[in-house]
This record gives structure tokens, C-alpha cells and sequence, in this order.
């Protein structure tokens, strides 16, 4: 039997001095190797995650349930050495895709619900150059994923091809007319279709364009949604409401001077005139669509080194800008992350205090966006923080890490991860529970270390049982403020031994979702 008594801690951690909001410490999802390449990160409404990144000997990925933490990644079957350019989707049932670049042709695997990725399948032909592969999951589409690719006259197109559900995938299609140098494909899914989106290049006449594959099967004509110009599009985002309402963003460069952009399109309209987000600059990069169950879009950017973004409510205008970072970093191109309830995250990568950090700032549904927070540890370099979010509120964001001693040409590189707490007034609090054994099966008298987060100030009560038994052998409360609390169990839990066996260790917050974990004490 265990006899050492329970510690109860509430934990303000170095990792997140410099922290304003909620978000938990950050954790190394995995560890520095060589050759690894940044995270892509994908969310869905109901808390799921999927990250995905590139190593020398393939893409691994890792899934993330809601409330609880990243489980231990694995390898994709069908991918190894020479994978890049990674992408990931996840549907709300759990299913998820990651696509990505091998040998110069674009392959992509599917994870069923409740089951491991799928080997992978290659996509694009021999003998075509292809990169910038997408993916997302929409109608007709399980998943849909697009690629650039060399038209064999000279120039690029954005080729297509749609899943079938059951990891292999239809036929590839030319979504870009032919002769167009095509290039940086965006896609976005949902209820009704999905819709592509790509810098289009004619004799130096520069234009975003657009195509979309509904109920009937097939991709429209390619439709223009910034007019030709000598300007220079860079780098086109899109969003896709429920009902089919959509959104596109990107920069357009002028002489000097570069601007943010975006248009809209009704369910069965045509796409707006182009709309100025930011002011011109000598910089403005990076920018990002994302739209809520009802339409409502938000679109960020980073503007001479400051996150901006503005937002628009369905048929009206945009805001005008409002800043997201701090005046004290300098902040790279954001990534941005709506859910269905308008709970939204930017996060960004920035140089603060001389060092590479990664940055975040929350919006809970039919609030503002908060304070933004330094959510990595300083003391390792941190790049290309890529976000998701659910309508709880909760928000993983990961990122890639290196190792600061290491020369920074050579330095092995990870995959490292935070979660924000947000929550709607109207809402419960979310709670995220994290459990710092890996494996779940410990020995009796090992500390186990259970981190939690609140989207606001509340009780808590942790309660243990043994497995197959409702039974509560003992629990405690705490009062938490609203950011990081922990709790370490060593042995007992509220004068109730654990002892050898399965336990389960639940934390409720008052008026909030119970979050579970299972212990086997050997």
C-alpha cells in the first residue's frame, strides 16, 4: 500500500513568468532530433487536436483529446526520410489527415475515428515537381487534399485530389486553369463543399482565384476574387462557414508598400471587392482567415513587426485594425484559429528580450481579445507556433523548439506545446487535465504530477475511485485562480490510500465538465 500523503501545490512556473492569461506550462511533445521540421497543428469544435511534423525518418504525429494531454507520437506509415512540407486536418468526429512532400511528390494518410493513420498514399505522378501540399475535410471530400505542382509546359498548377473515406483517394484533377503559374494553395472544408484558393501569375498580372467542389461532385471554373494587377499577391488564406459563406485573405504588394486584403463570398453570391485591412507598410505578412459557425470572420496579420487583425459579422463591414502583440517584441506571421462558437486564438513567433519566444492571445465567444502572453519558455528558442481551438474555449498551440546550446545551423529540433483556457461568460469553466507520467502505469510511491487550468477563477474537487466502481474513495478541494495549478499525488488522496490497482482520478470544477484520468498502480 501507498502511505505517503498528497501535496497539493498551486504552481507558478518559470516556463510562464511571463504569462498574462491562462495558459498551462509548456510540455516537449518530442524531443530534439535532426532534421526535424515545424509542427502543423489542426482542431476541431469538439477539443480534438492532431499535430504533425517532419523528421529525418518520416512525419510523426500526435493526437491530442479534448481536455487532456498529447499522447506519445508515432511514425505515419508511408512517409521516411525527405518529408516536408507538412499539413494536418481533423473533422469533428476525430478523424484526421496529414499530407505531406516525399521525394518530390505529395502523399497523404488518414486516421479513421478510434484507429492509427493509415499507410499513406502517393497523390501527385512521377516526373512532376510538387510542394505546398493542403488539406482539409469537407463534402465529397474525406479529405480533399491540394497541391502546386509543374504543368509540364514551363509553369505550375494547383492540382487536387478527393479521399474517399477510406485512405485511398479519387482521381487528381487540374483545379487552376492550365498556362496560369498557379502557386501557394489554401483550402478549407465543411457541410456544403470545399473550396481551393491560389496565387494566380498571367504575363505578370497578379490575382487571387478560387475554386469549389459541392453536392454534385466536380470543381467549378476557376473564379477571380482580387482583380489582375501588377501588385503582387502573396500567399492567399481561406475560411469556410457552415453554410458556405467564405472568406479569403492575403497581402498585396504596391510599389513598397504592402497591404492586408480580403474578400467574402454569400452562400450563393459573388466574391466583395477587396477590402484594405492594415494601413501600408514596408511589411505586412502573413495573412490568416478564420470564420465561426455563423459566418463571423476574423483575419490577422503581422504589420512592421506588430499582430494585427479585424474582424467582420456576416454582410457587414471590417473593423479597422486593432493590435494583438506587445509594442516590446517584434512578432513574425500569426496563425489563427476560430471555433463554431467564436472562440478564437492567434499565436505568433517573436523575438522578445533577445530571444526567440512564441506568442499567443485568446478571444473567448463574444468577447475581445485579451493580453497577449509569451506561452513558451524563453530559454529555448522557439519558431512557428501553429494554434487550434474548441468551443470549450481550450486552445493547443505547438510549436518547434531547439536546443540553445546547439549550433543553430545544426541544433536538433522538437515539437514543444501550451494550452490556453478561454471561456464565454455565459459558460462554464474549461478545464484541461494534463498527467505528467508517461506511461499512465506507475509504481507505488512515485509522485504523479496532475497539471490543471481554469478559464476563470473556481473550485475544484479531485476525487479517486477504483476502476469499475462509483465509490468515491477520497477527494479533496482547492481554490484555484484563474492560469496553471497543480497537484502532486504520492501515495493517497484525501486520508484514502491508493493502492495496487486501476484508479480512477477525476477533477470537476463547479459548475464545469468533469476531466478523468486512469492510473494502474503495479
Amino acid at each position: 500500500m501507498l502511505r505517503t500523503a498528497l501535496t497539493a501545490l498551486l504552481v507558478t512556473t518559470p516556463g510562464v513568468a511571463l504569462a498574462t492569461g491562462p495558459w498551462l506550462p509548456p510540455t516537449a511533445v518530442s524531443p530534439p532530433v535532426r532534421g526535424g521540421g515545424p509542427p502543423a497543428v489542426a482542431g476541431n469544435d469538439a477539443g480534438r487536436a492532431v499535430a504533425a511534423w517532419a523528421t529525418r525518418d518520416g512525419v510523426q504525429a500526435t493526437l491530442r483529446t479534448p481536455g487532456g494531454p498529447w499522447f506519445s507520437p508515432a511514425r505515419v506509415p508511408g512517409s521516411g526520410r525527405g518529408a516536408s512540407d507538412v499539413a494536418a486536418a481533423m473533422t469533428r468526429d476525430g478523424r484526421a489527415a496529414v499530407a505531406w512532400v516525399q521525394d518530390g511528390r505529395v502523399r497523404a494518410s488518414l486516421r479513421p475515428e478510434r484507429r492509427r493513420f493509415l499507410p499513406g498514399a502517393t497523390l501527385s505522378p512521377r516526373g512532376q515537381v510538387a510542394s505546398a501540399p493542403r488539406v482539409a475535410f469537407g463534402l465529397g471530400c474525406q479529405p480533399l487534399v491540394a497541391w502546386a505542382a509543374d504543368d509540364g509546359r514551363g509553369g505550375s498548377v494547383i492540382r487536387a485530389a478527393c479521399g474517399r473515406g477510406d485512405g485511398r483517394f479519387g482521381a487528381v484533377s487540374a483545379v487552376s486553369p492550365i498556362g496560369e503559374r498557379a502557386s501557394t494553395p489554401a483550402v478549407a472544408g465543411g457541410p456544403t463543399g470545399v473550396i481551393v484558393a491560389w496565387r494566380g501569375d498571367q504575363a505578370g498580372a497578379y490575382r487571387v482565384r478560387a475554386a469549389t467542389r459541392g453536392p454534385a461532385g466536380g470543381f467549378s471554373p476557376a473564379v477571380t476574387v482580387s482583380p489582375p494587377s501588377t501588385a503582387v499577391v502573396v500567399d492567399p488564406s481561406v475560411a469556410l462557414a457552415p453554410d458556405g459563406t467564405a472568406v479569403a485573405a492575403w497581402t498585396l504588394t504596391r510599389g513598397g508598400a504592402v497591404t492586408a486584403q480580403a474578400a467574402a463570398r454569400a452562400v450563393t453570391g459573388e466574391w466583395t471587392a477587396p477590402s484594405d485591412l492594415s494601413r501600408p507598410a514596408a511589411q505586412v505578412r502573413g495573412a490568416r482567415a478564420a470564420v465561426d459557425a455563423t459566418g463571423a470572420a476574423v483575419v490577422a496579420w503581422s504589420r512592421s513587426g506588430v499582430v494585427q487583425a479585424a474582424s467582420r459579422m456576416p454582410g457587414g463591414p471590417w473593423s479597422d485594425p486593432a493590435d494583438l502583440s506587445a509594442p516590446a517584441s517584434i512578432a513574425g506571421a500569426p496563425s489563427l484559429a476560430v471555433s463554431g462558437s467564436g472562440a478564437a486564438v492567434v499565436a505568433w513567433p517573436a523575438q522578445a528580450g533577445g530571444m526567440a519566444v512564441a506568442e499567443a492571445v485568446l478571444r473567448p465567444a463574444g468577447g475581445a481579445f485579451g493580453e497577449p502572453a509569451v506561452i513558451s519558455d524563453p530559454g529555448r528558442p522557439a519558431t512557428s507556433p501553429q494554434a487550434a481551438i474548441g468551443d470549450d474555449g481550450v486552445a493547443p498551440v505547438a510549436w518547434q523548439w531547439t536546443n540553445p546550446a546547439a549550433e543553430p545551423a545544426i541544433a536538433p529540433s522538437g515539437v514543444m506545446a501550451a494550452t490556453g483556457l478561454t471561456g464565454a461568460p455565459a459558460t462554464a469553466p474549461a478545464l484541461v487535465v494534463d498527467l505528467r507520467a508517461r506511461p499512465s502505469r506507475v509504481r507505488p510511491g512515485q509522485a504523479i504530477r496532475i497539471t490543471f487550468g481554469l478559464s476563470s477563477a473556481s473550485r475544484v474537487r479531485i476525487t479517486a475511485r477504483r476502476a469499475g466502481s462509483s465509490t468515491v474513495a477520497g477527494s479533496i478541494s482547492l481554490s484555484g485562480p484563474q492560469g496553471p495549478n497543480a497537484v502532486v499525488l504520492q501515495g493517497s488522496l484525501g486520508g484514502a490510500s491508493l493502492g495496487r490497482g486501476r484508479w480512477v482520478v477525476t477533477a470537476t470544477p463547479r459548475n464545469g465538465q468533469p476531466r478523468s484520468l486512469t492510473l494502474v498502480v503495479v
